[in-house]
């Protein structure tokens, strides 16, 4: 397996307890709209890899890109609801449109360092 496939693999495993984590917030009524954000981010981040690496993983490439469009569309609607970007333009600029918000993802994910590990 290369690294970059190792890497995936690594983040995938940190999604999934960042997912464990709001079970246990949504339970104790504590999850607050950061933890959401920093899940969703990561969530649509990591879609956006799986789907760079669909072939690699032998992953089906159609599924890989309604996961990928899907979890940026949910980050792009928190941030607009929240108004929590951190790149350089927010959810509610008007050049946002469902066709370019893998660049939206991008644009987050790299304002807040996010990097596959």
């Amino acid at each position: 397996m290369t690294e970059d496939l190792w890497s995936l693999l690594r983040w995938t495993c940190q999604v999934q307890r960042m997912v464990d984590d709001l079970r246990v917030s949504d339970a104790a009524g504590t999850t607050t709209p950061e933890q959401e954000r920093e899940y969703r981010l990561h969530r649509a981040a990591l879609a956006q890899q799986h789907l760079a690496a669909a072939d690699a993983t032998g992953s089906d490439p159609e599924e890989a890109r309604r996961d990928a469009d899907l979890t940026a569309s949910l980050l792009w609607k928190h941030d607009t609801l929240h108004r929590s970007h951190r790149g350089p333009l927010p959810a509610t600029h008007p050049g946002w449109k469902a066709s370019n918000l893998s660049d939206y993802v991008r644009q987050e994910a790299d304002a807040a360092g996010l990097r596959p590990s």
